[in-house]
């Protein structure tokens, strides 16, 4: 059996980590998947510069170990899915927020196209970040870790939309007419429609 890997998405501050976080306290959940944790944790202790090609590069790569290794480790005898905070493709976005060409980042990261990443995923569920209609939850750095303005983090989510929207199974889950909660209950929905069917 394999363990299915789920993708969250979404610009800054649209509720990923917290949504992850919830899970992991749920008792319903417990035992049901594995939360892997951002890449940018270890690449930013590397001391390559964000604004630089080879961080996302970095990341791609860093993304693509973690989610082989934790399938290598469960697979076959301890089978769960897999929720990553973020996807192989979420650094296209920052490479295209830095001016940089679409098609060099397929040559720089040596996976050659949008195929070869959504085939890495069973489902992708993209988080609007709270700057895009429910701009009084969007939280800047230090009450959280993101130093992004609102335009700033607007910008980044349509990007994130652009690149992940022809998955087959992208969800996206945006704020109009829903507090936390609604939003939260939503993505519960999205995921376990993908991992019971």
């Amino acid at each position: 059996m394999t363990c299915p890997v789920i993708v969250l998405t979404g610009g800054p501050g649209g509720g990923k980590t917290t949504f992850i976080k919830e899970l992991i306290d749920d008792s319903a959940w417990h035992g049901e998947f594995l939360a892997l944790p951002e890449a940018i944790f270890v690449a930013a202790q590397v001391g390559i510069s964000p604004r630089e090609q080879l961080f996302q590069r970095l990341m791609v790569e860093i993304q693509h170990g973690l989610e082989n290794s934790l399938k290598r480790a469960l697979a076959p005898t301890a089978p769960r899915f897999i929720l990553c905070h973020r996807g192989t493709l979420d650094p296209l976005a920052y490479w295209l927020d830095c001016g940089w060409p679409e098609a060099d980042f397929f040559t720089f990261t040596d996976i050659v196209d949008y195929e070869n990443h959504y085939r890495r995923y069973q489902a992708v569920i993209h988080l609007v970040t709270a700057a895009d209609g429910a701009v009084s939850h969007y939280t800047r750095w230090p009450q959280a870790h993101r130093h992004e303005q609102v335009e700033d983090a607007i910008r980044l989510d349509r990007l994130l939309h652009r690149i992940w929207k022809n998955h087959p199974h992208y969800y996206r889950i945006d704020n109009v007419n829903r507090d936390w909660p609604a939003k939260a209950q939503l993505a519960r929905e999205f995921l376990n429609k993908v991992v019971t069917t």
